[in-house]
Order: structure tokens, then sequence, then C-alpha cells
């Protein structure tokens, strides 16, 4: 029996990484096909090479001050089948285009397979590989992203995206459900399962929403719907009139949504509905109160609407979020 081909993989250890979103692509890949026979009683099998490269070799000074040193400079890699770029320091952006994105955009047209891990997204957009293309990346760094890749289609709430052979991940962690769709993609689901269930890895979640924080849009220097912000915080649970609330900033209906939009990026109704989904999430996570008791608090007393849009805004049901947080807790 000939021995299988392995997938090469190519780690981009990027200035200011992150070491788990180096060490934990790592681990993935080299285990794929060998953990789980161990395991098993079986013989290991591997599926991957994995190696880590760095721009001219130079060891990799991480955020939490780890220097961890590559296999090899990104120039001696003539050829790879997938290059993972790892959480970036994006206040080193610049020096990316003098040979990083250059040697991105070259294997890229020879048919690899890019993967930008959190904030490597900056990088694959600095590299003009997710124009037109959807992507995402963490949360807290969504507003900085869209000011500098206004071309791109950012989908913040997704923890995971694909786009034709570009691949982005959320948050830090989601590393782990970028490498075993990976793993999947390239092997079969079979291989991925076997590998996330002997890495003990949680299974793949559809959506980073439950992990951000809601960060009030205010620093848009539009008074009147600064106003029309703080009346909705403080009476969010009650029922909102939009055509009175114009009114009472001094606005037509019309005018207030078109300013409220430019200024929020949400609709009044989308900033109501978030105001309420917060509050909510943290009465699921505080307090005992039943779904029904907590939709009418937050405003909802429709409860079956009230589930629709704590899905829509979330991913997840309240009991699942109510059950995942307090697990995390």
């Amino acid at each position: 029996m000939s021995q299988r081909e392995l997938t090469r993989v190519t780690i981009l250890g990027m200035p200011g990484a992150l070491p788990t979103t180096i060490a934990g692509p790592l681990d993935v890949f080299t285990q794929a096909g060998q953990l789980w026979p161990l395991l098993c009683d079986g013989l290991p099998s591997p599926f991957f090479t994995a190696e880590l490269v760095s721009e001219e070799g130079r060891v990799i000074e991480c955020l939490n001050h780890l220097s961890i040193p590559p296999h090899r400079a990104l120039a001696e890699v003539q050829d790879t089948d997938l290059i993972i770029v790892t959480a970036a320091d994006i206040s080193t952006r610049e020096q990316w285009r003098r040979t990083i994105c250059p040697w991105l955009q070259r294997h890229s047209r020879t048919g690899a397979k890019l993967a930008g891990i959190c904030t490597g997204a900056f990088v694959l957009a600095e590299a003009g590989l997710l124009d037109q293309r959807q992507a995402t990346t963490h949360w807290g760094f969504v507003k900085q992203f869209r000011s500098w890749y206004p071309q791109v289609d950012l989908r913040p709430e997704r923890m995971l995206t694909k786009d034709n052979n570009v691949y982005c991940s959320g948050g830090i962690n989601a590393y782990a459900e970028l490498c075993l769709f990976l793993v999947e993609e390239f092997c079969g689901y079979q291989v991925a399962e076997q590998c996330a269930r002997s890495l003990v890895l949680e299974g793949r979640r559809q959506s980073q929403t439950p992990y951000a924080i809601l960060r009030y849009q205010k620093q848009h220097g539009d008074a009147g719907v600064l106003k029309a912000q703080e009346f909705l915080e403080r009476r969010f649970s009650q029922s909102i009139e939009f055509g009175a609330l114009a009114k009472e900033v001094a606005m037509s209906e019309r005018n207030f949504k078109r300013r409220f939009k430019k200024a929020t990026g949400d609709t009044p109704l989308e900033y109501l509905q978030r105001l309420r989904i917060e509050q909510a999430k943290r009465e699921l996570i505080s307090s005992a109160a039943g779904i029904d008791q907590i939709a009418g608090a937050v405003g909802y007393q429709d409860t079956a609407h009230f589930r629709a849009l704590f899905r829509k805004y979330t991913g997840l049901t309240p009991s699942d979020y109510r059950k995942r947080t307090r697990v995390a807790l």
C-alpha cells in the first residue's frame, strides 16, 4: 500500500501574534490522523505536514512577550497547499506590504488555500485577497476593519467564513473551528470528527455574536441621534413609537431614521432590539427567571417573537445561551 501524499500546511507567524493561534493550528494539523489511532490502539497515519514560518525567519515576538522560533523563513516556502495566517498586531500593518503581502498573493495565484485567524483577516485584506469577498474577524476590531477595507464584505456575526479559497475565523479560540473545518475540507468529516474528539475540542459554533459586548456607537457627533440613543437606553423595555421619538428630538420621522442609521449603523428598531437582547443576555446569566419572564421584562410579550430575535442576534436560543455562558463562567 503506497504512502498517502500529505497536505502541506504553512503557518505564518505574524509580528505580535497570540501564541494560541500558532500552537493551536500546529496541534490540530499535526495530530489529525495520528492521535485518534493511538488512543484506539491503531497505527498513526498523518494527513498533514505543518511548519511555522516568519518573515526572514526571525523569531516571532508574541503579544504576551513569548518568543517562538519558526522552522524557516517564508521566502523558503516555494509550494504549499494551505497557509494559515495567525492573529496579528495591526499596528504593524505597513510592514506587511514589503514581503508578506506579495508572498501571500503569489501563493494565492498558484492555488494555495488561505486562512486568517482573528486579526489575521487584516493581513489577507491588506494583500487584497478579501476584496469583494465575505470575511470575519474579532468583533472588537470590526470598526477598524471596515474603515481600512470597505471593499470587503465583512460578516462579524459569523464565527467562520469561506469564500472561494479564502477562509476567516472570528475570535482567538475560533482557530479550532477553522482548523477542524479545513481538516474536513481536505480529509472528510470522519477525520475531522476524530481529530476533534481526540483533542477534546468543543463542537463547532456558527456565530461569535454571543461573545461580543454591545458597543454603543456614540462617537458620531450627531447630538439629536445621541439624545435618541439615550432615550432608548432608558426606556427600552417600554413600548416605543418612533414617530413620537422623532418629534422628541426635533426631527421628521424620515429624517430621524436616516440620520440614526448613518450615525450608528443600525436602524432605530435594530438598535432597540439589540438593547433588549443585551439585557436579556445579562438576565439569562445572572438570574433564574424563566424565558417568558425575561422576554416580558425586556419588552416582548410574544415569547416566540423574542426567541426568534434572540437567535437572530446571538445565533443561540435563550436556553442554549444560558447553558453555554453559565458553564463558561
